[in-house]
């Protein structure tokens, strides 16, 4: 194992802060009560309501000028479609003008016309021509009209939907479903906008952040399994290692692990637990007492085994050591038996007792 300790946490927390100024109306939920939040309206998963009359009547305003915008646009494409209308009859005029005109120049060349009629004839087609600019004039500004009166129903939009979102956070909401582990709401408080209203975490998502100093960190992979005990609970929670970061703090020299934790019966946010992460396996592996092996400096490590009533001083090599043994990788037969109490003072080659216990047969290994 690589150990680490850490805390507990909920990977998905959130604190849910007023996001209007107002007073409260109605709390809906406690510390410790469930929720099933999400950003939807339904009453079950309201956390408190907010006093929102003034809001209320805000919306119904704006509302009201929406459609009173939405009013004055049509009237506006009315104007505009008179516009079209009065263009286009003018033109027709013009064009009847300019018709009656050619034939008047005509006449006046051949004398059939007088001046004063070819005069008229000009003037009437000059004062159509007017009545198409005027009327092109007049289409161009309703249509600028209209254009106005689409923005101002834009603008009214928008006033209706701040209106509709400042009303909605009159209604606090849990973003997750989750439990409430703080509430700072009391029915008839006045609450400012920033207020630390309701803490929500999902305990169904439990992490915990252990720091591994560096060399055993180089062994840790993300996906290897992990174990978690605490001295609060018997329960044994197990994990997966999620994510190994990157860099090293400077600080400790350590590089920081995050585990995804397993549901398991007694595990909650805030426990303080031991993390194991499993970076090797050796199965069928060969073990002995951790007492039975003895330490010297030139030598290296050593046990003794008894065989044929005599101590037997063997080097080994030793492996992995968990709890109370020892792995042993070489220098040991598989059915040796060893020393496990008064080995420290024996010396090779020495004679030596050893006791049966009196029920399983088992070779107790005790030197005497």
């Amino acid at each position: 194992y690589v150990t680490a300790q850490g805390t507990l946490e909920s990977d998905r927390q959130a604190a849910v802060h007023a996001q209007i100024e107002g007073e409260i109306e109605e709390r809906l939920r406690e510390v410790g009560d469930a929720v099933a939040g999400t950003t939807g309206g339904d009453e079950p998963f309201l956390l408190a309501r907010i006093d929102d009359r003034d809001l209320q009547l805000a919306l119904a305003e704006a509302a009201i000028g929406l459609e009173q915008a939405r009013g004055k646009l049509k009237e506006l494409d009315l104007q505009r479609r008179r516009a079209e209308r009065d263009l286009e009859q003018a033109r027709v005029e013009l064009e009847e003008a300019e018709a009656v005109f050619a034939r008047m120049s005509s006449g006046i060349t051949d004398g059939t016309i007088s001046i004063e009629e070819h005069e008229r004839a000009k003037f009437a087609r000059d004062l159509a021509e007017n009545r198409v600019r005027a009327a092109q004039a007049s289409l161009e500004q309703s249509a600028v009209a209209l254009d106005l009166g689409a923005v101002a129903i834009r603008e009214a939009e928008v006033a209706r939907d701040r209106a509709q979102l400042t009303a909605d956070r009159a209604r606090i909401r849990a973003p997750f479903a989750g439990v409430v582990t703080v509430c700072n709401v009391r029915e008839g408080e006045l609450v400012r906008k920033g207020d630390l209203l309701y803490r929500v975490e999902d305990p169904t998502t439990l992490v915990v952040y252990g720091d591994v100093p560096v060399r055993p960190a180089a062994r840790v992979e993300v996906g290897d399994a992990v174990m978690l005990s605490s001295n609060a609970t018997p329960a044994v929670a197990t994990g997966r290692v999620e994510v190994v970061a990157p860099t090293v703090d400077r600080d400790s020299g350590t590089v920081r692990v995050k585990v995804r934790v397993d549901p398991a019966a007694g595990y909650r946010p805030g426990l303080f637990v031991t993390v194991r992460i499993v970076v090797d396996r050796r199965p069928d592996a060969l073990v002995v007492p951790k007492r039975a092996v003895m330490h010297h400096d030139e030598d290296g490590a050593y046990l003794f085994t008894v065989a044929d009533g005599r101590a037997q001083r063997r080097l080994v090599e030793t492996g992995f050591a968990k709890g109370d043994v020892v792995e042993v990788v070489a220098g040991l037969p598989d059915d040796a038996q060893v020393v496990v109490e008064g080995q420290d003072t024996l010396t090779d080659g020495a004679l030596v007792e050893t006791e049966v216990e009196a029920e399983g047969g088992a070779e107790a290994g005790e030197a005497r």
